[in-house]
């Protein structure tokens, strides 16, 4: 007899059901119900083993939609400086960006510091949210300097980097990338369809030109469960 908690076996054992593919990625999971009577368990034992496959990312949990087998993870490698487009299809995943809306107005007082404004400025902020093969995995609010960007709310912004260069001749050659574990709570949880103290990453990206100016301050929410954060380095 193992010596495991019950629902520690139980996971195993949904572990290995969709090792053997029974339960493809993307796939919901048939309801608590009938999972329980399957495995021949209680719904408390049940509850337990499926809040663990979730803190491990293997499920996750859309609400009102129930539970849905993860995808593999993403590789992403803040180092190299390609678009989330372009290194989602790379990993043979379907990118797709969602335009929120674009406005201008007074900066917080963390945006005018990061982008060099002064203390009474305005800013455009940009919202998006990014999804891999249909799923909501982050949103964003983007903070754009309007010093070097005049007119922005009538560019189209869903290829933000490639319209920067094209229509305002701005290359982005330096960035300082942050990445911080944290629970996802409010309005944030909300647009991401989570219970508000789920676990996610909050990564900023400040990114400024080969003369040091500010150009956009990146603010963007991803799930837990969707990325493996790798970093190639080269010794001298």
């Amino acid at each position: 007899m193992s010596d495991q908690p019950l629902y520690l076996q139980l996971r195993d054992q949904l572990l290995e059901h969709m090792a053997r593919g029974a339960l493809q990625p993307g796939t919901r999971l048939p309801s608590e119900r009938a999972l329980a009577e399957t495995f021949e368990t209680t719904r408390v034992t049940l509850r337990q083993a499926l809040a663990q496959l979730e803190s491990e990312g293997a499920i996750y949990r859309s609400n009102r939609r129930g539970w849905f087998v993860s995808a593999p993870r993403l590789e992403y490698d803040p180092v190299m400086d390609i678009s989330f487009t372009r290194y989602v299809a790379d990993q043979g995943r379907t990118p797709r960006t969602e335009v929120v809306g674009i406005e201008r107005m007074p900066a917080p007082v963390h945006v005018a510091k990061a982008l060099k404004l002064g203390e009474v400025a305005d800013v455009y902020l940009l919202r998006r949210k990014r999804y891999v093969d249909e799923r909501l995995v982050f949103i964003e609010r983007i903070w754009l300097n309007p010093i070097y960007l005049p007119h922005l709310d009538q560019q189209p912004v869903d290829a933000l980097w490639k319209m920067l260069n094209e229509k305002y001749g701005i290359e982005l050659k330096r960035k300082q990338i942050t990445i911080t574990p944290i629970a996802l709570i409010g309005s944030i949880a909300e647009a991401l369809d989570v219970n508000s103290g789920c676990p996610g990453l909050f990564i900023t990206r400040l990114g400024q030109t080969a003369k040091g100016e500010a150009i956009e301050y990146d603010e963007e929410y991803w799930l837990h469960d969707v990325l493996t954060i790798r970093v190639s380095t080269q010794s001298l």
